[in-house]
């Protein structure tokens, strides 16, 4: 098989050198007829045919029925030599170019895409392959409306490739006439006019006037814009976030400002503002209020008061000689200015901060504990509120036996229907006795009797029935039924309107349905099913057309 797709191969290669175009597609159609459609059982000889069919196919203007075999040679190529292999780069500028014909232009851009990455990588960014594939990509670009990135692409191609293989090479004079189409569909006449006045010069200087690039681009050059071609609107920017300008930005050099240096205030220096004045009283600039004690019992009597033993408290109210500190004395405060502060707080070596008192199993000497207020008494006196006395229950003592003698005969009654039940039916299994004549007859049993919704088998050479056809442009959809007990294979034949049919694939027994794709959307077609009953019995169904408005 694939030494003779070789040979084919080679024979529509040499008629593609001869001009024969049509005759290199039917004798590749031919043998592709007959083909696994599955390209994981390709072999290298059938990717080959298939992507020269896909290529003639576009040529003759039926991008529609290249598409499938296009995919097939791709996927064929990347199976058997990787991504990377000149035969799959091929496969995948066929394919971009078949997509970018028959609409499909996102997945377009992105196998070119692919066809750049691959082939940079292997001739370098100047090569012409690589301009090429770029002018090819700032096509499907400039279709999909990405007017601007198109226009942009091509101009740098153009001007690489002007740059590294001169004025009079024609990839380079055709990509020039391409920009100057485009800006011309885009609304920039006097760039269009420069780029397309160059382009013919180009031509005149290094062409023949016959030559068909000559022709193609003086044509190109008369033609007026395209009134359909419409740009995308490009995308709003972001709105940017008002800065408030500052009076000075310190300079990165500067670093960060210096603060001053904290000094905490001392203990003598009288308070600006009181923090707690009891109503009714003088502010006292001198007095200094803690928490240990409530402002307002500074003056009041303490000998209420439970006080701790006189070796474990530190000072009192009447002795003030024994107190550690005093307002006016900074001589004996625990911490100075400028110096580390052992601890926060002035009091005894083993009291704690006032902040952490009740956090701690037992109270240091000389911390007073503050119980807490009690909690107002609700407004809301207590009110009686009459209820009416509960209804007393009832007592029903022949409730239980009416209930347990209905159960009971219940259960009796079941007894008995299913007892009658067990009784009739035995008699009717007993056989009757015999009477010396012949044995009736009786009718056979259920099982042995046919189910209503078992289909009788078909006689061989039965065609397959109620053949119907569903015309979806870009596929066709068959549909048949398959004749009750046949077991041999289905065979799809078709072909255009008024040509003779080519087998499309040969289908498992029990087959129903098949899908034909990569057919010309404007193009009748013709499709017949046969089931195959032996090697001598062929059924064949009456063929089915489509019927398309050209």
């Amino acid at each position: 098989m694939s030494s003779g797709f070789a040979d084919l191969t080679v024979q529509a290669h040499h008629l593609v050198s001869e001009g024969d175009l049509d005759g290199a597609q039917r004798l590749l159609a031919d043998a592709l007829s007959d083909a696994d459609p599955r390209p994981g059982n390709a072999s290298p000889e059938l990717a080959e045919a298939a992507g020269l069919q896909a290529r003639l196919l576009v040529a003759l203007g039926e991008p529609h029925s290249a598409r499938g075999w296009a995919a097939f040679a791709y996927a064929a190529t990347t199976r058997l030599f990787g991504r990377s292999d000149e035969r799959t780069v091929t496969a995948a500028a066929t394919l971009a170019a078949v997509l970018h014909r028959v609409g499909s232009d996102a997945r377009a851009a992105r196998l070119y895409s692919d066809v750049i990455i691959e082939l940079t990588a292997r001739d370098g960014p100047e090569s012409q392959r690589v301009l090429a594939a770029h002018a090819d990509l700032a096509t499907v670009e400039y279709a999909r409306g990405q007017c601007e990135v198109a226009r942009d692409r091509l101009a740098d191609a153009w001007e690489l490739h002007r740059e590294v293989y001169g004025d009079d090479h024609p990839s380079g004079i055709k990509m020039l006439a391409k920009l100057g189409a485009m800006e011309r569909d885009c609304g920039r006449y006097a760039e269009a006019h420069e780029h397309l006045a160059l382009a013919e010069d180009l031509c005149r200087q290094h062409l023949a006037v016959d030559d068909p690039l000559a022709v193609q681009v003086a044509g190109l050059a008369r033609a007026a814009a395209d009134p359909d071609h419409v740009c995308a609107a490009p995308e709003p920017q972001a709105p940017t976030t008002p800065v408030v300008p500052a009076a000075r930005v310190a300079p990165p050099v500067e670093g960060p400002p210096d603060l001053p240096p904290y000094t905490p205030p001392a203990l003598d220096e009288p308070v600006r503002t009181p923090l707690y004045h009891p109503p009714g009283r003088a502010t006292d600039a001198g007095h200094v209020p803690t928490p240990r004690t409530a402002p307002e019992a500074d003056a009041e009597p303490f000998d209420d008061y439970p006080w701790p033993p006189e070796h474990e408290q530190p000072w009192r109210p009447d002795e003030p000689a024994d107190q550690p500190w005093q307002v006016g004395e900074p001589a004996e405060q625990p911490w100075r200015v400028g110096e580390p502060a052992e601890q926060p707080w002035p009091p005894a070596e083993d009291a704690v901060p006032p902040t952490v008192v009740g956090l701690t199993a037992d109270a240091p000497p000389g911390v007073r504990r503050v119980p807490p207020a009690p909690e107002p008494s609700s407004r809301y006196l207590p009110v009686h509120v009459p209820r009416p006395p509960a209804t007393p229950r009832r007592e029903r003592p022949w409730l239980p036996l009416a209930v347990l003698g209905v159960v009971v005969a219940l259960l009796l009654g079941t007894i008995a229907v299913i007892a009658g039940v067990s009784r009739v039916d035995g008699d009717r299994d007993t056989p009757a006795a015999p009477s010396g004549g012949p044995p009736s007859s009786g009718p056979p049993p259920a099982s042995a009797r046919p189910t209503a919704s078992a289909r009788p088998a078909a006689s061989p050479g039965t065609p397959p029935g109620r053949f119907a056809l569903t015309d979806r442009r870009d596929s066709i959809v068959l549909s048949w039924t398959y004749p009750a007990g046949a077991e041999g294979p289905v065979v799809v034949a078709g072909g255009r309107a008024g040509q003779p049919q080519h087998t499309f694939a040969t289908l498992p027994a029990g087959s129903g349905d098949y899908i034909a794709y990569g057919l010309d959307r404007t193009t009748d077609y013709c499709f017949t099913v046969a089931l195959v009953w032996s090697t001598d019995t062929v059924a064949r169904a009456a063929p089915v057309c489509t019927k398309r408005r050209r």
